[in-house]
């Protein structure tokens, strides 16, 4: 008995195996995002606002990149909750220089006027978030 089983199971295994790739469903493809926490120093929130519609926000836009979704959370440890569509997916990931990246600076630094300028906005901006975590997710089709 457990040999005619243990057949059936290896048997309906192989036929699950042999049905060709082209003959199972597409599967719908996911959207992938990294969603960044912030924790803004007491009273820094106007300017984390003003550098974003006058510096961030417009190398977005520059980068011909899709702004962030921006959630302003009412609980919990975090000020800032930012949802960022990852165009590639994880893909995105497998350099260390991905072009996004690439595009995205050069437009900073163009709207910040200059390299230095741009650097000197990034400092800024790291003296005003105390604290960011990052993290990834996806949809399910």
């Amino acid at each position: 008995m457990i040999r005619k089983i243990t057949f059936a199971i290896a048997a309906a295994s192989v036929a699950f195996l042999a049905v060709p790739a082209a003959a199972q469903e597409a599967e719908e493809p996911r959207t992938t995002y990294r969603i960044e926490y912030l924790k803004l120093k007491p009273g820094s929130e106007q300017r984390w606002i003003e550098l974003g519609e006058k510096y961030y926000g417009p190398a977005t836009d520059a980068a011909g990149q899709k702004h962030p979704a921006i959630h302003w959370l009412m609980s919990g440890p975090w000020d800032i909750m930012m949802v960022f569509e990852l165009p590639r997916g994880m893909a995105m990931l497998d350099s260390h220089n991905p072009p996004e990246r690439t595009a995205w600076e050069a437009a900073f630094q163009k709207v910040a006027g200059s390299k230095e300028a741009a650097e000197k906005l990034m400092a800024e901006t790291s003296t005003i978030e105390t604290d960011t975590m990052v993290v990834y997710s996806h949809t399910h089709p």
